[in-house]
Formats: structure tokens, C-alpha cells, sequence
């Protein structure tokens, strides 16, 4: 770090490398061929500090991977009145899991990947609004109480799916109780009007419509609520920790599932080398429109029926367990060595996080991976 008074310089990259064992599918843009293109990125923040109450940040990170944009990553004015009141205003990180406000600070965590299953682009990692956090103490007890409001505007890709989302308000809160070494947290976040548009879909929806088949159209358009919670919780001593988080998403919109996912993580230090195993999992219920629409009367209604059928078919399931083992070696005190591990097992006929290149793919399959875990 460097800079002035008022001007701090700060920074972090990671050069993550992995390949997947079979190259019947790929995940998280992974396949049988080593890359390093798809989690490698370097970030530089700038802090300035109007006064001793007033500040602004602004960082800006360069992404290897073809599907996330490089450029402004978050932008906003904190205002700290005292000691105990903190206020932001701009572009923030939804600060809903333990690590979404440091999640491509891979420094700041165990794990090359965090849990797909929690971690992925389910959840919308950014908003423009905003939040008011409040910490109080009880003895030795800290409890932080975070609200956020705002909007949200970006693509998200799943299992290969690109989707352009907007949500004009997206709110939730977060309460945070730290004692010693144990941490309780639970956080909740609603979007009351989710829309989306998805191109690869949008004419056989306009076909229906067109058709007359108003009533099945309805049902895959995304334009309702859509909600999560969580839960975690994690203790950390000098020799070792456990931790875990569990969340719930519930959607109003008919053709978006309602997910559930979880993990729990052991790590063991050993001097400077930290061995860690993480079970994770996922179960995602999708709801299928009933096909209305009669078969053989006509060659256009035929062509109609199987378009509502594609569709069915068309939305992610993401079933998926995991087991991860992984070591950390810190080299210094800002400098990171990991491996990495990941034995997916996914359920055949869903997706499971894959992209499938080839129906034969079972769901099952192994990530290795490395990391160099650098901050200045």
C-alpha cells in the first residue's frame, strides 16, 4: 500500500491455473486443457479521504475470464459520523454471504473456488444504492447490523446461460455477532420485481404469444419476486477452524427453482500451512409449465408443442455435491500459494453446474488447481 494522507493506493491479483478430467463438459469454464484464463484477474483500489468523517473508493479490476467484465467494480462515498455509524452511497458489493465483499480477493479466504453451490452467479454480486452498518458491543461480544437498498442491472451466465437482469429495487439486511473466535451470521436479500431477457428463448416465447397460447408464454417470462436467506456460522482458533453457511432461494416466478445449498469446511494449520476439506451440496427444484397445447392436430401446433417441451428443458438444475481438499502455503505475509482438488458429483439428466458438451457426460468429474494469492 502506498500513497499520501489523504490518498491511499491498495491492490490484489491472483494467477489461478486448472483443468478438468474429462472434456465430455466444462465448468466454470474449465475442460481438459489447463488454463489460466479463467479465475486470473489483478485489481487496484483507490481510497481518498475528504476529512475525517468523509472518504471515497474506487476500484477497478481487470478480469482474465471472457464472461465477467473488466472495468469499475465498485464506486461509492463513505460517510462515518462516528465511530459506530458507517454510510455508503454508490456502486457497493451485496454484502450477503461471509465473502461477497472479498470474493475476488482470493487472499482473503481458504479456497481457490469457493462453494459453487453458494458462490456462483445465482446471487447478484453488486448493486448501485445504499447501506447503513451499526456496530454495537456487549462485553466482548461485536454485533454488526447492516441494511442496504438499491437496484441492480448486469448479465448473469449459469450453466451456460446468458441472462440480462434487472431489478429496480433490491433490499435486504444483515446481522453479524462475533465473540472470541466464533461467528454467528444471517443475512436476507428480496427483489420484489426480477425481469430478465434471454435471448436464445425470446422467439419461441414470441411464437407462443402469437399463437394465442398467452397463459403457457406467461409462465416463462421472468418478471416477479425472488428472495434468499442465510445462515452461517464458523469458529476459528490458532490451530484450527470450522465453518459453514446455508442458504435458501425462493422465487415467485414460475419457471425459476427454488434452491437450497450448504457447506462445511474443516481447516488445519500446520505453522505457515493451512490443510482444509470442504463438503458442499446443492438441491434445486424447477417447476415445469404443463404443456397444453394438443399433439397431431396440426403440423404448426406440433412444432408449438415441442418448443414448450425445449423450454421445460431449457432452465438450469443445478444438483450438485462436492467434496474439496485443498492446502495454503503462506509464503509471506501478503503472498499465497494454494492447491486444490474438487470431486464433483453431479445428477445425470440435470446440470449440475456443467456446461455438457456431450450427452454422454454422467455429471461426474474432478477439478485440479492452483493459485498464487497476491494483495499490496
Amino acid at each position: 500500500m502506498g500513497g499520501t494522507d489523504k490518498l491511499e493506493l491498495s491492490g490484489f491479483a491472483r494467477a489461478v491455473g486448472g483443468k478438468l478430467d474429462t472434456n465430455l463438459a466444462t465448468y466454470e469454464g474449465y475442460d481438459s486443457g489447463v488454463s489460466f484464463s479463467e479465475k486470473s484477474l489483478i485489481a487496484v483500489q483507490a481510497d481518498y479521504g475528504f476529512s475525517s468523517t468523509l472518504s471515497a473508493s474506487v476500484q477497478f479490476l481487470l478480469h482474465t475470464d471472457q464472461d465477467r467484465k473488466s472495468g469499475v467494480e465498485w464506486l461509492y462515498l463513505t460517510y462515518a459520523p462516528v465511530e459506530d455509524w458507517q454510510f455508503n452511497v454508490g456502486r457497493l458489493r451485496t454484502p450477503f454471504l461471509k465473502y461477497s465483499d472479498v470474493i475476488d480477493v482470493g487472499f482473503a479466504y481458504p479456497w481457490i473456488n469457493a462453494p459453487q453451490q453458494l458462490y456462483s452467479s445465482y446471487m447478484f454480486s453488486q448493486y448501485e444504492g445504499v447501506s447503513s452498518r451499526y456496530r454495537a458491543t456487549f462485553g466482548d461480544a461485536v454485533v454488526d447490523f447492516e441494511a442496504y437498498y438499491g437496484g441492480y442491472k448486469d448479465n448473469l451466465i449459469s450453466s451456460g446461460i446468458d441472462v440480462e437482469v434487472e431489478v429496480d429495487e433490491l433490499y435486504g439486511g444483515v446481522i453479524e455477532v462475533n465473540y472470541g473466535g466464533f461467528q454467528l451470521r444471517t443475512a436476507t436479500i428480496k427483489g420484489p420485481k426480477v425481469e430478465t431477457s434471454i435471448d436464445e428463448i425470446a422467439p419461441l416465447i414470441q411464437g407462443l404469444k402469437a399463437a394465442g397460447f398467452d397463459d403457457i408464454s406467461e409462465r416463462f417470462e421472468i418478471n416477479d419476486s425472488a428472495s434468499a436467506f442465510l445462515l452461517g456460522a464458523s469458529y476459528d482458533t490458532l490451530n484450527w477452524y470450522l465453518s459453514g453457511e446455508w442458504m435458501k432461494v425462493s422465487s415467485d416466478i414460475d419457471v425459476l427453482a427454488n434452491l437450497e445449498s450448504f457447506y462445511v469446511s474443516y481447516g488445519y494449520y500446520c505453522e505457515s500451512v493451512l490443510f482444509h476439506i470442504t463438503y458442499a451440496a446443492s438441491n434445486q427444484s424447477i417447476n415445469t409449465v404443463e404443456n397444453t397445447i394438443p399433439v397431431g392436430v396440426t403440423p404448426a401446433l406440433d412444432q408449438l408443442y415441442y418448443a414448450v417441451e425445449e423450454l421445460n428443458s431449457y432452465f438450469p438444475t443445478d444438483d450438485l455435491d462436492t467434496w474439496t481438499l485443498g492446502a495454503r502455503w503462506d509464503v509471506k505475509t501478503n503472498v499465497a500459494l494454494k492447491a486444490e482438488v474438487s470431486f464433483l458429483d453431479g445428477k445425470e439428466g440435470k446440470t449440475s453446474f456443467f456446461v455438457v458438451d456431450d450427452q454422454r457426460f454422467d455429471r461426474n468429474a474432478t477439478l485440479y488447481q492452483v493459485a498464487l494469492e497476491w494483495v499490496f
